[in-house]
C-alpha cells in the first residue's frame, strides 16, 4: 500500500529496470534508509554494489535483508567503513576504489546528515556543509576518471540507453526551500557556526542541487563527447528512516510527533528510493538528457526546473564550487582534477 505522503508521485519500480548485470555501482548510505533500499533493488537485477558507509553492523543487516529476496546478495555486495566527516577516511577508501575497481557504472550520493544538531567534524567543519556537501565533491572527482573510461566503452554500442547508462546521483530535499538564510559561500568560517537544525539540512540540500548543477555544466564530458555521463540531484519525497530521530532531538516536542506520524503518513524507504532509482538507471533520464541533465527531481520522470530560484542561481553554484575546492585544498590536502 502506498502512505498518503506518495499518493500523487510517479513511480519506478523495479519491475520498470533494466537488467544490471555486469555493471558496478557505488552508493554512499548504502546501508540504512533510501541508500540501503536501493541497494536491494540495483542488486535484484543483478548489479555488484559497493556500500560506503560507517557502521559494519548496520551494513551486515543490510545484507541480510536483502538475501531475503536476492539469495546471491552476498556475492554482490562489498562494504566500505568510511567515516564522511573525516577527509583521510574518504581519500584512502575511495583512491583504492578508483585504483582497483574494473568499471564504475553508478555513483549514488546518499549518505547526508538530516534535520538533526549542528557539531563540528574531526576535520574541524560544520557536520552538514563536510558529509552532505565536501564529501561529494570529494568522492565524485576521485572516482570521475573511472566512470569517463566506463562510459567511452560503452560509446560502441548499438543500444542508445545503454550510451548514457553511466550516472552521478545526489539526493536532495524539497527542504532545501527552507533555507531562509544568505549564502555567500565565500569562506568556510560561514559554515562552522551552529544555526537551527532545519536551516543547516535545508542550506546542504540546496548546495547538493548546486553541485550537480555545476558538476554538469562545467565538469562532465558534454553529451555529446565519446565518455558521456548524466547527473541529477532528486527529493526522495516524504519518507519514514531513521533522519526523524535526529529531528526529534533537535526540536523535542514537534520532532517527537513528527518521528510518530512519518511511520502512518509517510512513504516507506523503498518509495522514497524510487526517484534515485529512475536517475540512475530509467531510460527515459536518458532520452531526455538535452532536458535532464544536471537537473533536480521532485519524483520519477518529472518535471525539471521546479527547484527555488536559490537554487538556480548561477553565481551561487559557481561560488560554491570554488570555496569546495579551496577547503579540500587546505583540509584534505586534495586539488580537484576536474
Amino acid at each position: 500500500m502506498v502512505a498518503p505522503a506518495g499518493l500523487f508521485s510517479n513511480r519506478y519500480t523495479v519491475s520498470d529496470m533494466p537488467d544490471l548485470t555486469g555493471k558496478i555501482a557505488i552508493v554512499t548510505g548504502g546501508s540504512r534508509g533510501i541508500g540501503e533500499a536501493l541497494v536491494g533493488d540495483l542488486v535484484q537485477k543483478g548489479c555488484q554494489l559497493h556500500i560506503l558507509a560507517s557502521t559494519p553492523e548496520h551494513a551486515e543487516e543490510t545484507i541480510q535483508h536483502v538475501s531475503e529476496h536476492t539469495p546471491n546478495a552476498r556475492d554482490l555486495i562489498t562494504f566500505h567503513e568510511v567515516d564522511l566527516g573525516t577527509f583521510s577516511s574518504i581519500l584512502s577508501t575511495t583512491q583504492k576504489l578508483a585504483a582497483e575497481l574494473p568499471r564504475l557504472d553508478l555513483l549514488f550520493l546518499i549518505a547526508g546528515i538530516g534535520v538533526a544538531p549542528f557539531g563540528l567534524t574531526n576535520d574541524g567543519i560544520g557536520n552538514h556543509f563536510q558529509v552532505n556537501n565536501l564529501s561529494q565533491v570529494l568522492i565524485t572527482d576521485i572516482l570521475l576518471d573511472l566512470m569517463k573510461k566506463t562510459s567511452a566503452e560503452k560509446q560502441d554500442s548499438n543500444d542508445e540507453i545503454e550510451k548514457y547508462s553511466t550516472r552521478i546521483v545526489s539526493e536532495s530535499s524539497e527542504l532545501h526551500r527552507t533555507t531562509n538564510m544568505d549564502i555567500a559561500c565565500d569562506n568556510l568560517e560561514e559554515f562552522c557556526h551552529e544555526k537551527d537544525a532545519l536551516m543547516l539540512y535545508g542550506r546542504s540540500k540546496l548546495l547538493n542541487i548546486l553541485f550537480i548543477r555545476k558538476l554538469a555544466e562545467s565538469h562532465l564530458p558534454s553529451l555529446t563527447s565519446p565518455s558521456p555521463i548524466l547527473a541529477a540531484s532528486v527529493h526522495p519525497g516524504g519518507v519514514a528512516t531513521e533522519q526523524e530521530r535526529g529531528a526529534a532531538q533537535s526540536y523535542p516536542v514537534l520532532g517527537s510527533v513528527l518521528e510518530a506520524a512519518s511511520k502512518v503518513l509517510f512513504m516507506s524507504r523503498e518509495q522514497g528510493a524510487e526517484s534515485a532509482l529512475w536517475a540512475g538507471v530509467g531510460q527515459s533520464m536518458a532520452t531526455r538528457r538535452e532536458e535532464t541533465q544536471g537537473k533536480y527531481f521532485t519524483e520519477a520522470d518529472g518535471k525539471v526546473d521546479t527547484e527555488s530560484n536559490q537554487a538556480k542561481d548561477k553565481e551561487l553554484r559557481d561560488k560554491f564550487w570554488e570555496l569546495s575546492k579551496r577547503v579540500l585544498q587546505e583540509k584534505a590536502g586534495y586539488t580537484l582534477k576536474h
